[in-house]
């Protein structure tokens, strides 16, 4: 009798597997909320304490960086999800993965510093690293590191593209439609990824990533791009457009 209630290897792994889908989900809400509340507050006490001299701050990069720090919050949550898990990824998987997670690094944080920097310095930054986060989460296959690439490639220079096309045509309207589109996205790929890779994979491996280390991680990625942001080149067209 006490066999029928015996679980399988098979329905252990998938319950646990299910357990996961639930408490990791979960879990990389809290830290992207956790690492965006924390960025505000550093970027508030750096203002009074650095920033607040520069004149017109809040007028010239208040709300890009309010959108800066959306992006490494958001991003970094879905690259955290991607780390914790390792398995068997199929070479469809691997392109879908290698093309999100470096399309939406090149669309947002492209989008960021080509509205403030120019286009040169915003292709640049969104093509290198969409580029770069595109090779490391496709390189499961071939396939998935050549779709990895051009999608760093084609999000960073579009990014850019599209905020220096839209300076003088609203593009404060725009941007939080955006925005909120890209971090869309960026929470289907959680989704995605589970169903794709973690569900029916027997031989996954969890990896716990911490939440100090995270958030660690995420101030000094935004520390970096605020510098960047504010005291990096400026095109000379685009600085006189935006004041």
């Amino acid at each position: 009798m006490n066999e029928r209630f015996k679980m399988t290897n098979t329905e252990k792994n998938a319950e646990r597997r299910f357990h996961w889908k639930f408490t990791d989900s979960k879990k990389v809400l809290r830290y992207a909320v956790i690492s965006l509340v924390v960025l505000l507050l550093l970027h508030v006490i750096v203002y009074f304490g650095f920033f607040n001299s520069i004149p017109n701050f809040i007028a010239k990069f208040g709300w890009w960086i309010l959108y800066l720090d959306i992006s490494v919050a958001t991003l970094g949550g879905a690259l955290w999800y991607y780390a914790s898990y390792k398995g068997y990824t199929s070479c469809m998987a691997s392109m879908m993965i290698g093309m999100t997670l470096g399309m939406q690094t090149g669309m947002m944080l492209g989008a960021v510093f080509g509205a403030v920097n120019g286009f040169f310095i915003g292709s640049m930054v969104g093509m290198i690293l969409g580029t770069f986060v595109g090779l490391m989460t496709g390189s499961t296959s071939v396939m998935g590191t050549i779709q990895g690439a051009m999608s760093g490639l084609m999000g960073g220079t579009m990014g850019a593209m599209i905020t220096v096309m839209m300076f003088t045509d609203h593009v404060s309207w725009f941007m939080p439609f955006y925005m909120i589109i890209n971090v869309a996205i960026l929470a289907g790929f959680v989704f995605m990824y589970y169903d794709e890779v973690i569900k029916d994979n027997n031989e996954i491996i969890k990896k716990d990533i911490d939440l100090l280390t995270f958030v660690s991680l995420c101030i000094v990625a935004g520390f970096l791009f605020t510098i960047l942001l504010v005291y990096g080149p400026k095109s000379f067209v685009f600085g006189a457009l935006s004041g």
